[in-house]
């Protein structure tokens, strides 16, 4: 079975999540609004800056929030964000590590067949997730109000 790391899963819910409208968002109210611990979330926001999915701002009114439009964002760049180069099979890397790949007989279909589930993964953004997932705007003064 092909499988995503929780960690992936995770890091599309706070995107999804941080989506929905331009401003910055603290990891609490975050975390809070996936429904995730604190350092899980922290992780995940630290992986996703780093990747420039999001940006930072210090300070006491600083938080995190997208560095790109959710239509800008695609599912390819949180999984290589989180998991990095992602391959189906060891030849399918552009660096892979694997002894038979000059006999293989099956190296051009598995690269075929991984060209073509990064092509799917390109394809779909964070703004078509969230469509397709009727996606609501949360309700961020009553998040805040645990806060203050």
């Amino acid at each position: 079975m092909l499988k995503i790391s929780r960690l992936t899963d995770y890091a599309t819910a706070v995107i999804l999540f941080m989506q929905k409208d331009d401003k910055l968002y603290s990891s609490e109210i975050i975390a809070k609004g996936v429904g995730l611990e604190i350092p899980t979330v922290s992780k995940v926001l630290k992986l996703l800056t780093k990747a420039k999915i999001l940006v930072s701002t210090r300070g006491a009114n600083g938080g995190y929030q997208l560095a790109k439009v959710s239509d800008d964002i695609t599912l390819f760049d949180v999984i290589q964000a989180i998991e990095g180069n992602t391959a189906i099979t060891e030849c399918t890397k552009t660096d892979s590590l694997c002894a038979q790949e000059q006999g293989c007989d099956s190296r051009t279909g598995w690269q075929k067949v991984n060209q073509q589930i990064e092509n799917i993964l390109v394809q779909m953004t964070i703004a078509k997730m969230a469509e397709l997932n009727g996606a609501s705007k949360p309700d961020i003064k009553l998040m805040v109000k645990d806060y203050v």
